[in-house]
């Protein structure tokens, strides 16, 4: 499969993974309970874009040549990526952060493209 292939795949999984924490955010932060159909939609949203991240992630990796020894802003980027697959927690924990969880979702993104485009490491 090309790069870009991978590319497309990697943001689509972004796109899910980020429409699962803020859905699921947003339900809680209304003070509503939501039904265990929908929690269980969203996190199978966000559990779909968090394997399509890392399954493509690693698709471009190896499309670059970078198999071997990785260089140390992948394991950034990796760290960040658990960190976002933890924050389903923090999203059902801790609703009532919601400005500040969609901040701090947003700085990791930002962070994880600034590691992906610039490599500083």
């Amino acid at each position: 499969m090309s790069l870009a292939f991978y590319r497309i795949i990697h943001v689509a999984g972004i796109l899910m993974l980020f429409s699962g924490l803020s859905a699921l955010l947003g339900l809680y932060t209304s003070g509503h309970s939501p039904r265990k159909g929908l929690r269980i939609t969203l996190a199978v949203i966000h559990g779909i874009g968090m394997a399509l991240v890392l399954v493509s992630g690693f698709g471009q990796l190896a499309r670059l040549g970078l198999t071997g020894g990785l260089p140390g802003w992948i394991y950034a980027k990796l760290g960040i990526w658990l960190i976002l697959g933890g924050s389903m927690l923090l999203a059902r924990r801790k609703a009532q952060w919601g400005t500040a969880l969609i901040g701090f979702w947003v700085a990791l993104g930002a962070i994880a493209a600034c590691l992906a485009t610039f490599k500083p490491f």
